[in-house]
C-alpha cells in the first residue's frame, strides 16, 4: 500500500470513528435528517479528496468539523437562509457530552414513523416521498399530481398531523407493554 493510500485509509477510519459526533453537530445546525446525511456524504468526499493535504500535526476531528461547518453554511445559503443564528461554538462545546445520535428514543420514533408511513394510502405516500425524500417543493408536487398548490399544502399538513398522532399512539402503546 502506498503512503498516500495509507494516509487516506487512516483519514477515512478517523472520519467514521467520529461520525456520530459529526452527525449530531450537523443535525444541531440544520435540524433536518435528510440534509444531515447529505452533508455527511459531502464531508466524506472532501475528506477523501483532501486527505493528502491534511497536516497530521492537527487533529482530524477539528479538521472534519471545519469541513462540516463550511458544508452547513453552504446548505443554508442554497436555501436562502441566514446561518448567523447557528452557535457553532456552543454546538462544539456540547459534543463531548452528547450521547450517540441514534439514541433509543430516536430509533423508536423512527421505527414507529416507518410503521405509520406504511399504512398511508399510496397517493399520500407519493406526496410524502416527493416532499421529504426527493426534497421537492409544493408547487412542483402540485404540478406533477395535477392539483392546486394549496391542496398540496393542506394535504401535507393533514398527513403530518396524522403521522404525528400515529407515532405518539404507537410510542404510548410500547410504553404500556
Amino acid at each position: 500500500m502506498s503512503r498516500d493510500q495509507d494516509k487516506l485509509e487512516r483519514m477515512m477510519r478517523a472520519f467514521y470513528a467520529h461520525q456520530d459526533k459529526l452527525r449530531a453537530y450537523t443535525f444541531a445546525a440544520v435540524r433536518d435528517f435528510h440534509a444531515t446525511e447529505e452533508i455527511l456524504q459531502d464531508v466524506a468526499i472532501v475528506v477523501a479528496q483532501k486527505a493528502e493535504e491534511f497536516d497530521e500535526s492537527g487533529t482530524i476531528e477539528f479538521w472534519v468539523l471545519g469541513i462540516a461547518r463550511n458544508k452547513i453554511l453552504k446548505w443554508h445559503k442554497r436555501r436562502g437562509r441566514e446561518a448567523r443564528n447557528i452557535a457553532f461554538d456552543v454546538i462544539s462545546e456540547c459534543l463531548p457530552h452528547a450521547r450517540s445520535f441514534e439514541s433509543d428514543y430516536v430509533a423508536e420514533r423512527r421505527q414507529a414513523l416507518q410503521n405509520c408511513l406504511s399504512h398511508l394510502p399510496d397517493r399520500q405516500k407519493k406526496i410524502v416521498e416527493l416532499r421529504y425524500v426527493d426534497d421537492q417543493d409544493c408547487p412542483y408536487i402540485a404540478e406533477v399530481l395535477g392539483r392546486s398548490i394549496q391542496s398540496i399544502y393542506s394535504l401535507l399538513k393533514r398527513i403530518k398531523t396524522e403521522l404525528r398522532n400515529c407515532v405518539e399512539q404507537q410510542l404510548r402503546s410500547q410504553e404500556a407493554l
